[in-house]
């Protein structure tokens, strides 16, 4: 009986430290993406800001050809 005992601890922690194993490694993939998404995030921004400005550009190349004719 005591055998019995034994096994099913050891079962239960080698579970516990597959399960622990397991969650470390899905933490760490999730962190990777985060920081990936937030670089994505931050090379947006930028592109979105260079697309404000030249729409702006463009917006005051037609006003001052509206004025010309």
């Amino acid at each position: 009986m005591a055998t019995d005992l034994i096994f099913e601890l050891l079962a239960v922690v080698g579970a516990l430290i597959g399960t622990y194993v397991k969650m470390s490694t899905e933490i760490s993939k999730l962190q990777s993406r985060i920081i990936t998404l937030e670089q994505s995030k931050d090379e947006i921004s930028e592109m979105l800001k260079t697309l404000h400005k030249d729409l702006g550009e463009i917006k005051l190349l037609l006003a001052r050809k509206q004025l010309d004719t």
